[in-house]
């Protein structure tokens, strides 16, 4: 599944990798699970904090509960700048997969 996802990606920006390279890739695999449940006082939640993913994919399974900030890499007309964290509604039950430092 990652191997065909990382071809689609790659794909659909025009760039081509040689096998060896998506081997590479698919070998830096490390697989991390977290699981935030409701906090009855929401004023306490702390979260992991603004970071970016070192690998080369993320793939998130949304539930409805908000947290997900994307930092933006230029300005666009819908508001964001160059720089800002901006935060992403979740769509619960939408598999969300953010391409990490690696890529």
């Amino acid at each position: 599944m990652v191997r065909r996802i990382l071809e689609v990606l790659m794909e659909k920006v025009g760039v081509t990798l040689e096998e060896s390279r998506i081997d590479d890739l698919i070998g830096l695999k490390m697989v991390n699970m977290n699981f935030y449940p409701t906090c009855p006082n929401p004023d306490l939640i702390v979260g992991v904090g603004r970071h970016s993913d070192m690998g080369t994919l993320t793939m998130l399974l949304q539930d409805g509960i908000d947290g997900l900030y994307v930092k933006m890499e230029e300005d666009i007309t819908s508001g964001g700048k160059k720089g800002e964290w901006v935060e992403i509604p979740p769509i619960p039950g939408a598999l969300v997969i953010n391409v990490g430092d690696t890529l």
